[in-house]
């Protein structure tokens, strides 16, 4: 995979070109959020190596072009700004891939060249090296660049001229992050602009409707790795305004479906409405054995949302002008629809009440095309809340 791949990969959550002209700024009430910690985040590029990028020779001094393979990296930290910071050990591309300790917690604290010198004692170290790569965003592109270099040994020190040739080019990537296509299975896309920032913590990805021209605003996030659970390595966010315009964008796949008393009932047109530590879940529900619709307000609460009571409303038929027997048959209909549409609900409170909210309305894969490659977010959530505009899912992530 190219370096490209992997960087965009590490934000998941960049295509198209930034015009000149400043369009109004999107509603701060329309955005969504996605905070991968460092766990996640590794876990993801350690799949991915390793890796290979092509350095541009330098014709003047008659030095060809060369491979160099990155064979281990690691997220270290951000500034709390717009830069991030990865440590990777780098060889050339035609020696063996040597077997080296991997990168640990307490590289991304130390000198680059403590990093080299450990890793020079191990068999075939003294052949690689170790580089920062830098990230850095400003509305709308990431910039991946080649910050320090340390060379593991002697025989490293080629590789080390190779891979500042490499930083004085320029960025080895150039992401755009503005009209990302946020794509479902069945190909329906929905346009979004990404802003990235880099806490200490982790990336976070904030996403509003794309917007031609827009600057995006200084706001508070959403997430943040200091709320979640300790078995959370990523928290994904939406102001209610933007969960239901996401709702809406992948109901098209198909309805919600809930099994209760032998039956399997459709739920569509979902509608989500919230408070503090609560949060109403609103569709038309219909049973696939009965043609026969009621509208449900499915209530959850609590610091990890669970389903606390269902209300059903009985859709009734307009029996008025009508007339004679089809009035009267028209009423009887309706008068039936109230009972059934109570029971309705008496049986969904009875089969899923106590139950976590995330364990039958489970985020959807996140899936977009960075740089000509699809990368999926999918999140298999741990806890769920509501804070009164926004709801938080957090859990572990998998990005493939």
């Amino acid at each position: 995979m190219a370096p490209r791949a992997i960087f965009a990969g590490l934000l998941l959550v960049g295509l198209g070109a930034v015009p000149a002209a400043r369009a109004a700024n999107p509603d701060p009430g329309d955005r969504a959020e996605a905070l991968l910690q460092g766990a996640a985040i590794n876990r993801f590029v350690a799949r991915q190596l390793p890796t290979t990028f092509a350095v541009r020779g330098d014709r003047a001094a008659g030095i060809g072009a060369e491979d160099v393979v990155l064979v281990d990296a690691r997220y270290c930290s951000g500034n709390g700004k717009n830069r991030g910071r990865i440590v990777g050990v780098l060889r050339p591309s035609a020696d063996e891939v040597p077997n080296l300790p991997p990168i640990d917690a307490h590289d991304c604290q130390g000198k680059l060249d403590s990093v080299a010198r450990r890793l020079g004692g191990a068999p075939g170290g003294g052949k690689v090296a170790v580089a920062e790569l830098a990230l850095e965003w400003a509305p709308w592109e990431l910039r991946i660049s080649i910050g320090e270099i340390a060379p593991a040994g002697d025989g490293a020190r080629p590789l080390a001229r190779t891979l500042a040739r490499a930083k004085a080019a320029g960025p080895l990537a150039v992401v755009d992050t503005s009209g990302l296509q946020l794509a479902t299975e069945r190909g329906s896309t929905l346009g979004l602009d990404l802003a990235i920032s880099f806490p200490k913590d982790g990336v976070l990805a904030a996403l509003t409707p794309a917007c031609a021209g827009c600057v995006p605003s200084p706001r508070t996030p959403i997430v943040s790795a200091g709320a979640a659970p300790a078995d959370a390595d990523a928290s994904v966010a939406a102001t209610l305004r933007f969960a239901n315009r996401i709702v809406a964008f992948y109901s098209e796949e198909g309805p919600l479906v809930l099994d209760v008393e032998r039956q399997s009932i459709e739920i569509r047109s979902i509608q989500i409405a919230g408070g503090e530590a609560t949060l109403s879940v609103s569709g038309r529900a219909t049973s696939r054995a009965v043609a026969e619709t009621a509208l449900v307000h499915i209530e959850s609460a609590g610091p990890d949302l669970r389903l606390s009571q269902v209300r059903a409303e009985a859709e009734l038929e307009n029996c008025g002008g009508q007339g004679g027997v089809a009035d009267a048959r028209c009423n009887i209909r309706n008068a039936t629809r109230g009972p059934a549409a109570a029971a309705l609900a008496a049986a969904l409170t009875s089969r899923y009440r106590g139950q976590a909210l995330r364990t039958f309305i489970a985020p959807p894969p996140f899936s977009f095309d960075l740089g000509g490659r699809r990368m999926t977010l999918r999140l298999v959530p741990t806890r769920a809340s509501s804070t009164g505009s926004s709801l938080i899912i957090h859990g572990k992530a998998d990005v493939e």
